[in-house]
């Protein structure tokens, strides 16, 4: 029987691992000829693009053809490759994979459109540290240990097992929102909008109202209280100030039985799940950029490339973002009489990433865990993240950047095995439009950026991991965006900006169906970030398209 996750010495099975010598930029070509007819046309590989192509694979026999503009395959699952070094783009940690505690959701999931190939590694029991100057906070895989060691420290400065509660009710009212995404288009908005009102219970109440707030107001916390349990609001981009409480909770609620990770790192999953598309008789396309949907009567009817070619499908999925589908591969006539071009004026792009990778030629013991140091600046509260991340972003004061920082090569059991005697780290910061912009226009300013983002951020590393210093690495690239999507809106890591109204006002046009024929969308923004709301995103769009509900009610279950 399969471990449940990996276990020292386990022998790998499945799809040949990305390697040294064998990356995955060299497994994949751009095609000289396409698959002609498919039934399906998939655009962009992210993990939800690659979830709908392998349900419609396994659970229809469909023949999709997956099509990527990148020379690698897996959106936020690819690795950046290196002069011989891996770097994730974008998944580095996962929560809920426990299918025994929790909601026992994603881990079935994950298996069922990974063809169960796929293992997961557990993190330490302290998966991730929260720095807040000197002081250093540690978070356990278990609500009650949190509870102990914050009730321990901080006597009376707030009711923190009403915390954990009021977590568990918005998570649970979440699934009156997830139900808006599999409401029939011909049901009229105006309907399903009050069948939300009336089912979104705390979910949508606390949507509305903002994380400190709630943590200052409701729960009584005290400033530092409040600001060591917001420490993960990289996670979503916006700041105690300016965030949802209910989308801040869930995002707790997500790690609170700790984070896990893909062994084999995070390419393996397109590993595992290109042949499963590919056995069905379909074909994942890299170096195959989208430029146009075709439409012809309000009817969706297949894609044209960049390079001229037409392939034709009566079923075309999005992967590439909403304001990418919408305003740019759709002709602007039809995206603006669906009315899809005038809700990008209501609503911004997610926060880019600044990034630093570094890679030695040596093999460092570093932390497993995560950590995740605060914006620290002189004159303000180390307490109050606003005002930091307020500076850092409208001053640009990368001398006091905060950062999230781990090490790939240490939390991959097999690294060692795929990548002798190296070791890598990467420290993410959030970035913002105006940078991004800046960067692609002016040459100076972006080399000036890159190296003062480069010299900050490796403080930063080296505080908290002290093995680095006075070592030299082979690789250092720094610079913005990311990268986990390349044609990204303003180089954006979560699609549209997790606002309280893209939870509420703007979910009824966020969802799988869209108002043209054919055309179905998936990913990120169809449903929730990051890599679990993408990947829960393709079992929605794949119940919405097939009436198959199960799928998204029991998503390990096969037809």
């Amino acid at each position: 029987m399969k471990p449940l996750f990996y276990e020292p010495g386990l022998a790998h099975s499945g799809p040949p691992l990305n390697t040294v010598e064998s990356p995955a930029k060299s497994r994949y070509k751009r095609p000289t000829d396409y698959l002609s007819n498919p039934d399906a046309i998939v655009v962009g590989s992210g993990i939800g693009g690659l979830g709908i192509a392998s349900l419609l694979a396994q659970k229809r026999g469909m023949r999709v053809l997956l099509l990527e503009a990148n020379i690698v395959p897996g959106g936020c699952t690819h690795c950046h490759e290196i002069d011989g070094f891996e770097f994730p783009s974008g998944l580095d940690s996962v929560g809920d994979m426990d299918p025994r505690i929790g909601r026992g959701a994603y881990r079935p999931a994950i298996d069922f459109i990974t063809g169960n190939q796929l293992m997961w590694a557990k993190m330490p029991d302290v998966h991730e540290t929260a720095c807040f100057g000197d002081d250093v906070f540690e978070w356990f895989s278990s609500p009650e240990k949190n509870i102990e060691w914050v009730e321990r420290l901080f006597p009376g400065e707030g009711d923190v097992r009403g915390y954990y509660a009021l977590e568990e009710k918005i998570e649970w009212w979440a699934t009156s929102w997830a139900a808006t995404k599999l409401m029939p288009g011909s049901l009229p908005v105006f309907v399903r909008e009050g069948l939300y009102r009336a089912t979104g219970g705390k979910w949508r109440s606390y949507m509305g109202r903002r994380v400190n707030e709630v943590f200052r107001g409701e729960l009584k916390f005290s400033e530092r209280l409040a600001a060591i349990f917001s420490y993960m609001y990289g996670n979503h981009g916006r700041t105690p100030e300016q965030a949802p409480f209910a989308f801040h909770a869930v995002n707790l609620f997500h790690y609170r039985h700790g984070a896990y990770y893909p062994v084999g790192g995070a390419g393996q999953i397109a590993a595992c799940i290109a042949p499963i598309i590919e056995a069905a008789g379909g074909q994942v396309a890299v170096s195959s950029p989208v430029e146009r949907i075709l439409v012809e009567n309000d009817r969706a009817v297949g894609v044209r490339l960049e390079d001229g070619t037409e392939i034709r499908a009566k079923l075309v999925i999005s992967d590439a973002s909403a304001y990418t589908t919408f305003m740019e591969m759709l002709d602007p006539e039809v995206s603006t009489r669906h009315g899809y071009r005038q809700r990008f004026d209501d609503i911004g792009p997610s926060p880019s990433h600044v990034y630093l990778f570094l890679g030695y030629d040596e093999e460092i013991e570093l932390p497993k865990q995560v950590v995740w140091h605060m914006p620290n600046y002189e004159g303000i509260s180390k307490w109050d993240l606003s005002k930091a991340d307020e500076l850092y972003k409208s001053e640009m004061r990368l001398d006091g950047m905060g950062g999230y920082l781990l090490s790939p090569s240490s939390r991959d059991p097999l690294h060692a095995q795929r990548y002798p005697k190296k070791s890598t780290v990467v420290a993410l910061a959030e970035g913002i439009r105006p940078w991004v912009e800046r960067s692609k226009q002016d040459a100076v300013f972006r080399e000036e950026f890159r190296g003062a983002v480069a010299e900050n951020l490796t403080k930063v590393v080296h505080r908290h991991m002290p093995e680095l210093r006075g070592k030299t690495p082979r690789v250092l690239r720094a610079g913005l965006p990311m990268g986990c999507n390349p044609r990204a809106w303003a180089g954006c890591s979560l699609g549209l900006e997790p606002s309280g109204d893209r939870f509420v006002r703007h979910t009824h046009w966020l969802r799988p169906q869209t108002t043209i024929k054919g055309l179905w969308m998936t990913g990120q923004d169809s449903f929730s970030a990051g890599f679990a709301g993408a990947m829960m995103s393709s079992f929605l769009t794949y119940s919405a398209l097939t009436n198959d509900w199960g799928a998204a009610l029991r998503p390990g279950n096969a037809a």
